[in-house]
């Protein structure tokens, strides 16, 4: 089985494909999250007292946000608790409102500070890392998988050098694509607030001004 062609060597493409799907499932997970996870953060440190037990309001309904971020609204699964879910949002300084017999109850919010946008964008880097850690795991044990044909004499010690190259630079592109698509939205989330974190994300965001200023230029 030695010396087979390059052509048959797979491991590049697998490989390929999987950073291809890790990337595509840390994007999708982006797109949801913005300015109203901030206002509904907020609502998961309240707490309400049903029966002598202090129970989280996020435990005792959902929360959402289906009209815009500054309009909240709970969908409480016991009615019994509307009552109670309601004074305690009006001693936290909330004014929400309930139509009678309905499950839902409505709390206008202002907009997030900057503290709370912060740490939405947090939440944004630690999938960005995650997302990173998964590419860097598809080609370790990729690596290692070559190493292992090798020995068995699957492929070639030329094939395995040519397939890792593959790997490396398949790496480095979806590596500074994870990291740019991370930042987009952490300047979308916080706007005049963002601010590079590092040197990857300085020359990046560099790169995206000039970008930005060729094309209003054109």
């Amino acid at each position: 089985m030695a010396g087979r062609g390059k052509e048959e060597e797979g491991y590049s493409v697998e490989a390929q494909e999987n950073m291809g799907v890790a990337l595509e499932q840390f994007k999708e997970s982006l797109i949801p999250i913005g300015s109203e996870e901030a206002n509904k953060n907020v609502f998961a440190t309240i707490k309400i007292m049903i029966k002598g037990v202090r129970r989280r309001l996020v435990d005792l309904g959902n929360v959402d946000a289906p009209e815009g971020p500054l309009k909240i609204q709970l969908m409480i699964f016991n009615k019994e608790h509307i009552p109670l879910v309601i004074e305690q949002l009006k001693e936290e300084g909330f004014k929400p409102r309930t139509d009678a017999g309905s499950q839902y109850v409505k709390v206008d919010v202002p907009p997030p500070t900057r503290l709370q946008l912060m740490d939405v964008a947090s939440d944004v880097d630690r999938r960005t890392k995650s997302c990173v850690g998964t590419l860097n795991k598809i080609r370790s044990n990729t690596a290692i998988r070559i190493t292992k044909a090798v020995e068995n004499e699957f492929i070639d010690q030329r094939t395995a050098g040519m397939a890792n190259k593959k790997i490396e630079k398949t790496f480095s592109k979806y590596e500074v694509d994870a990291v740019k698509t991370g930042m987009l939205k952490k300047i979308d989330i916080l706007g005049k607030w963002f601010s590079p974190e590092n040197d990857q994300e300085k020359d990046l965001f560099v790169k995206i001004k000039k970008k930005e200023q060729s094309k209003q230029e054109n």
